[in-house]
């Protein structure tokens, strides 16, 4: 279990192309991420979820939070980087797997997958088979194009895999210094081929605001044999943990994840492999 996860702390610093890999916590204390939509990330990803973060600029920082959500995973998780695409037909169901593309676009860097190679990515997304990427793209229906588009053959049915989509905003420049937050949050809602908005951020307040009540939790209940109350519970718990690691200043990506492992373990999320 130890060397797993080192194995997979190791590709989730492959994907920092800027030196350090930053941690959950310092997205929250940059007020990147609100506290709340981490806690409700944690306690979903933990669960197993197929995850992707975009922006149409560069450097908007959806690489970054990847790599945080990344460290969400249920413990005995595996990551598996999608470095070419004979990758995808390698894999094996021993454990649960996430398929890690570093991003979802054309052109000869590492890890970078286009064509119909995302169609066949989008296909092999089931229960313990699931995807984290990155893509440019600033919008729901600008991403949906782009994905269910005849290049890359994403069905709709497999668009709507896809439990959780966060969109960055990034605002400043390099005297003034660089704004990034979480604009938009949304989840797959359930039999509808599409997904609800979540979370939103609110650029004159900077403040974040929750939408309606979370179509996931009622099918996360559903799935577990809990009521409602419990997931919310959960996610609670899940809030608490999280600042706890703010307030004792845990910002290293590495420490966060064993933290995480520890932390689920104890809540009786362990190991989803057994």
């Amino acid at each position: 279990m130890l060397e797993l996860e080192r194995e997979n702390l190791m590709e989730i610093a492959g994907l920092s192309q800027r030196g350090k890999t930053l941690s959950i916590v310092d997205l929250i204390e940059a007020n990147t991420v609100p506290l709340q939509m981490a806690a409700y990330s944690l306690y979903v990803i933990s669960r197993g979820a197929s995850i992707l973060t975009a922006a149409k600029p560069g450097n908007a920082g959806k690489t970054t939070l990847l790599a945080c959500l990344l460290t969400f995973i249920p413990p005995g998780s595996r990551i598996v980087t999608v470095s070419s695409p004979s990758v995808l037909g390698s894999l094996k169901d021993d454990r649960p797997t996430y398929m890690l593309i570093h991003e979802i676009g054309s052109g000869p860097w590492y890890a970078y997958l286009w064509g119909k190679d995302v169609g066949e990515a989008f296909r092999m997304i089931r229960p313990g088979r699931y995807l984290a990427s990155c893509i440019h793209a600033d919008t729901l229906d600008e991403l949906r194009g782009i994905l269910i588009s005849r290049e890359l053959n994403v069905s709709p049915d497999d668009f709507s895999k896809l439990d959780l989509v966060y969109f960055m905003h990034m605002e400043g420049g390099y005297f003034t210094g660089y704004r990034r937050r979480v604009a938009t949050m949304y989840e797959a809602f359930d039999g509808a081929r599409r997904h609800s908005l979540l979370f939103r951020w609110d650029r004159k307040g900077d403040r974040f605001l929750k939408e309606d009540d979370s179509d996931l939790i009622r099918r996360l209940a559903a799935g577990s044999g809990e009521t409602d109350q419990k997931v919310r519970e959960g996610i609670e718990r899940c809030e608490r943990f999280l600042k706890v690691l703010c307030d004792e200043g845990i910002n290293d990506f590495r420490e966060v994840r064993f933290r995480v492992v520890d932390f689920l373990e104890d809540q009786g999320w362990g190991d989803v492999s057994s």
